[in-house]
């Protein structure tokens, strides 16, 4: 998985997950886990000064840990699915 946290001085960010249909609000410290090889995501612009700071999940912990990757993201017509 992966954690996606923003800080600023900014206002109304959404994160949207299309795939999912789902949007969230991404105020200043917000922090936001899931899968960015399965789950397309954006942010839009925003008014102000914004950082996003990510952390990735390396495939050599899902090996240590014997959590299987789930492989890259891919659409086929309106369906999402891995490789």
């Amino acid at each position: 998985f992966d954690i996606l946290t923003t800080v600023g001085n900014y206002s109304n960010a959404r994160m949207s997950m299309p795939s999912l249909q789902l949007e969230f609000r991404y105020d200043s410290g917000c922090m936001i886990a899931f899968s960015g090889r399965i789950v397309r995501h954006g942010v839009d612009g925003v008014e102000g000064d914004r950082i996003a700071w990510a952390w990735y999940m390396k495939d050599s912990v899902h090996i240590y840990a014997g959590v299987p990757s789930c492989g890259w993201a891919r659409v086929e017509g309106r369906i999402l699915t891995t490789v």
